[in-house]
């Protein structure tokens, strides 16, 4: 577990947001768009173990089967895969519930299905009625915890992609005692509906694929124009998720509240994108002019660091650049669902790792004896960490100096972005002004309502 989870944390870039996961009976509740790297992430940012659920079909797989095996997995047999084999689920209810009750942990993915879609689908009833199971069978004294998990990625298909595991706050489901044994069904449904909602509160969600687009852009300016964030600077997807989560819902507010505005808004951010794509600038945005002295230190800073680097980097590249390359190879050849994707590259790659760091440990055994094999094994892994790095770095060096260049001699160029940016963040002030103002009378009423209900 500890391998497979330092393979998908080199794999991407992953971010932890949230507290702790408690102790003691444990059900972490994740969304599910990435088939088996959600688990490893999952693995991979908690602090215990949590046995995944997962289909059962994939536990007969040769490559992902071993895994979940390891990952001491419990199989789920589902409706569409086997109608057949429904009655096995009892077995499945009885060893996570078992897992509960000695004060182990699980982990679940209420949907039911990895999905690239681009908001939760529609959350199954295991989850909670595995915990309820569970509480009923310790008398209601068990103190389960429920912890909801959002997971989301930039681009999950690509390799050294960034993705932000954000941990919500635990909640239980003692209170629903009476409500259980008067009404086993909606008890169930509402402790499904209340991790559906401690789910989304971790999520992004949208009405349309090409949202997500317009939302990063639209908050990418934002940023800078409100000086928030430095030009050229390129934050961590979960240090932007709040802004995001938030330009989300106001998309899908004034899509229904205002939609010839909505229009004219989708418009002007998706000009700016093109714009933006035009010159290459990147996540970075185009600065309204570039100074001497932060240039200088630019070159400075990372001209130094991609010298240093750069011999072990060349030994890295040799090293590994067959291993790189396996996993495209063996997507192309092989014929696999978007879904599985990542996860066949991320499980290639592990296994030609391996393969090529026994080759170069051996190598070096036969080459020097025992100290040239020790120190293959610890170089080889090393330097191609090192070349990692230093490719990223000279990516981002290449955009930032190719948009420097293309800038030159335009100042017109750099005055149209500067209009464009002004002009959106206007209108984004003005509409959120307008949002809080038509919510208020709502969220007033509503508190009103819920007071009436209490008394």
């Amino acid at each position: 577990m500890g391998v497979t989870g330092t393979a998908a944390a080199l794999f991407y870039r992953i971010e932890r947001h949230g507290p702790p996961l408690p102790d003691g009976p444990l059900i972490v509740a994740a969304n599910h768009p990435n088939s088996l790297i959600d688990a490893l992430l999952i693995f991979r940012c908690s602090e215990r173990i949590a046995r995944p659920l997962g289909r059962a079909r994939l536990f007969d797989g040769r490559l992902l089967g071993p895994v979940l095996r390891a990952l001491g997995g419990i199989p789920v047999h589902r409706r569409e895969d086997d109608p057949e084999a429904m009655h096995r689920n009892e077995q499945m209810f009885r060893s996570a519930v078992g897992v509960l009750l000695g004060g182990g942990a699980l982990q679940v993915h209420p949907e039911g299905k990895s999905h690239s879609e681009v908001r939760l689908a529609e959350f199954r009833t295991g989850a909670a009625r595995i915990a309820l199971q569970a509480e009923e069978r310790a008398e209601w004294g068990l103190g389960l915890s429920i912890v909801p998990v959002g997971i989301t990625y930039s681009a999950k298909e690509l390799a050294r992609t960034e993705v932000a595991v954000r941990f919500g706050k635990a909640f239980g489901c003692a209170d629903l005692k009476e409500r259980y044994r008067e009404d086993p069904v909606a008890a169930v449904r509402g402790l499904t509906e209340r991790i559906e909602q401690g789910v989304r509160r971790q999520t992004l969600n949208f009405g349309r694929h090409r949202d997500r687009i317009l939302v990063e852009v639209a908050e990418q300016l934002f940023v800078r124009e409100s000086r928030w964030v430095p030009w050229r600077v390129r934050q961590r997807l979960g240090t932007r998720f709040p802004r995001l989560q938030r330009f989300a819902r106001g998309l899908e507010w004034i899509r229904g509240a205002h939609p010839e505005e909505h229009r004219q808004l989708v418009d002007k951010v998706e000009r700016y994108a093109e714009l933006n794509d035009e010159v290459g600038a990147g996540e970075g945005d185009v600065p309204l002019r570039y100074r001497f002295l932060p240039v200088a230190r630019y070159v400075l800073v990372r001209g130094t660091l991609l010298a240093l680097g750069l011999p072990f980097a060349v030994v890295g590249f040799l090293l590994w650049a067959p291993v790189a390359r396996l996993p495209g190879f063996v997507v192309r050849r092989v014929k696999l669902g978007y879904e599985v994707t990542a996860t066949i590259k991320l499980m290639t790659l592990l296994g030609g790792a391996s393969a090529a760091w026994i080759l170069w440990t051996a190598l070096g055994y036969l080459a020097g004896g025992m100290p040239a094999a020790v120190g293959a094994a610890v170089l080889a892994p090393a330097c191609g960490f090192v070349a990692m790095l230093w490719l990223e770095l000279a990516r981002e060096v290449r955009q930032d100096t190719v948009l420097f260049l293309r800038l030159q001699g335009r100042p017109d160029l750099r005055e149209r972005f500067a209009e464009l940016r002004s002009e959106l963040t206007q209108t984004f002030r003005r509409l959120e002004k307008r949002w809080m103002e038509e919510r208020q009378p709502g969220a007033r009423r509503e508190g009103e309502r819920s007071a009436d209900e209490r008394s």
